[in-house]
């Protein structure tokens, strides 16, 4: 992988201790206590608030503050591999698309209701059923439940899915009440009714979400203390001004501040006042996907000259403050991503000149445009309005795309997410992360196009019939060396048809104040994970 600024060897770099000066008292160090504190409500600063809290129905921001009253199935260890959750067990068929789980017996949901094979049942079935409209990743798959026996539960996948274990480790696959699902489903969007260490308290729009100590907990992943969780309550609150949230780390309004922008970083990490915890991000990261539905991007030629032409590491040192590093199609952090890869994506301008040339656009108009028939090499890329980020990121892509003759124009909207759905725009810039290689199925896989009936992720519209066959294996191989094998031929296969330009992976960084502990990872959906988490003196 091309590497911008190095931020992290793996996944996660370690926790930044930094260490108090020598006339500060020895009990405000991140080491000074060893013994864990119960009790006090920890305050969570985050960027976004959820559109509604239901998890089975949005995998977007809802992803990040559900976690604390939901379990899932199994614990995602980030590397591949799986620890026992609310399943003890499980079997998976060799092509990957049966799934039998035995479950834990002693578990209980929020509301006194048992957990079993017909709670799990119901979750699947909810996903399963298109009147609900579920944006999740398990819901591509049409997965069938049955229930064997009480405590026993078979998925059979519509398809096959050899990362269907992280894909139901996140938290937008957190397991819900069975009673809430069927007798109560519209308090899904307001209310979490789950088997996690913390129990649903309130909702305050606009403001905040508190979560409770669920006393009875006794069920929590291995790698963590067992019982019930030290702290006697979770806030958070949505801020999402990146300086607004900066702010109240300094102020010490929050105990924790998620997604410290690029800008902050280096001063964050520099202050010895502050831990900090930072977590490259697997999966896709920025990238701009060109619709080869509309010209000029119907033409392989422009796309790769594209995809050569920009200088992708001057753009996001630039743009992200020398925060982030340069990714290829997928990020390195990424169990899937294949090291040796030989197809890497290299900046060569002239190139670019070359193949812009061959696909006809030689001739240069008077503002020193690219044309062709008399028509501008342009096109148009919307954004979010108050995505300070992608802004600074696309006016560098302008620049680059101007210095080759193309014309493309940044569009601020306020209908982003719709754009996907609907096509309109040249380019578009997205992000997703997901601790497998699945992302490149749903990013570039045919049966992940929009069509008018099914909504899809594939935000290029490009049909690769190579690119296909081997998700398709990928997909079904039930064992992870050939799963990776296969991942690794289409990230070969990728730059050869151009779908996008992937720019940079993301890398999440974490500010906790000095007295707070044991905050971990969810490597499923990677976010701070806050079940061993104290605060000391």
């Amino acid at each position: 992988m091309t590497v911008g600024v190095s931020l992290v060897g793996l996944a996660l770099a370690a926790c930044s201790k930094k260490e108090a000066a020598p006339e500060a008292a020895p009990d405000t160090t991140p080491t000074a206590q060893t013994e864990p504190v119960r009790g006090g409500q920890l305050v969570v600063a985050i960027r976004a608030e959820p559109a509604q809290l239901n998890p089975l129905v949005d995998q977007g921001s809802g992803a990040h503050s559900v976690r604390p009253a939901l379990d899932s199935l199994v614990w995602d260890k980030g590397d591949g591999s799986y620890e026992p959750w609310l399943a003890s067990s499980w079997e998976v068929s060799d092509d990957a698309s049966t799934y039998v789980f035995h479950l834990r017996k002693d578990v209980k949901f929020h509301d006194g209701t048992p957990f079993n094979a017909e709670a799990v049942k119901a979750n699947f079935d909810y996903v399963n059923n298109p009147a609900n409209k579920s944006t999740g990743s398990t819901a591509k798959l049409k997965p069938v439940a049955t229930v064997v026996d009480e405590y026993t539960v078979s998925v059979k996948l519509g398809t096959p899915e050899s990362s269907f274990l992280t894909l139901i480790a996140a938290p937008y696959f957190g397991i819900l009440s069975r009673q809430q699902i069927e007798q109560d489903p519209k308090s899904l969007a307001t209310k979490l009714i789950g088997t996690g260490p913390f129990k649903f308290d309130n909702w305050v729009k606009g403001q905040s979400l508190t979560y409770v100590r669920n006393d009875d907990y006794h069920w929590a992943p291995a790698p963590f203390h067992q019982g019930a969780a030290y702290l006697d309550s979770i806030k958070y609150v949505f801020l999402p001004e990146d300086q607004t949230r900066f702010n109240a780390l300094a102020t010490k309004e929050a105990h924790v501040v998620d997604f410290i922008a690029p800008e902050y970083a280096k001063q964050v990490k520099a202050n010895a006042d502050f831990q900090t915890q930072e977590f490259l991000l697997p999966g896709v990261g920025y990238s701009l996907h060109l619709n080869t539905r509309r010209p000029p991007f119907d033409q392989v030629e422009v796309r790769k000259a594209l995809l050569h032409g920009l200088n992708r590491e001057e753009i996001v040192a630039s743009a992200t403050f020398g925060a982030y590093p340069v990714q290829e199609y997928l990020a390195s952090t990424t169990p899937d991503f294949a090291k040796d890869l030989k197809n890497r994506i290299q900046y060569d301008p002239e190139q670019a000149a070359r193949l812009l040339d061959e696909a006809g656009w030689k001739q240069r108009d008077a503002q020193g445009f690219r044309s062709k028939d008399g028509k501008r090499l342009a096109s148009f890329i919307p954004y979010a309005d108050n995505d300070q980020l992608a802004q600074r990121t696309l006016e560098q892509v302008q620049i680059d795309a101007r210095k080759l003759g193309f014309d493309i124009q940044l569009q601020p909207v306020t209908d982003l997410p719709e754009r996907l759905y609907n096509g309109n725009y040249g380019l578009l810039g997205t992000f997703q992360s997901e601790a497998t290689g699945m992302q490149l199925w749903r990013l570039y896989g045919s049966d992940n196009i929009s069509d008018g009936s099914t909504v899809g992720s594939n935000a290029s519209f490009l049909r690769i019939p190579a690119l296909d066959a081997v998700l398709a294996q990928a997909r079904s191989s039930g064992k992870s060396p050939d799963r990776a094998r296969y991942y690794a031929e289409a990230q070969e296969i990728l730059p050869d048809f151009a779908p996008s330009v992937p720019l940079y992976s993301r890398a999440r960084l974490v500010a906790i104040q000095k007295n707070v502990h044991g905050v971990a990872w969810d490597k499923a959906w990677p976010q701070p994970y806050l079940f061993d988490a104290w605060i000391g003196k």
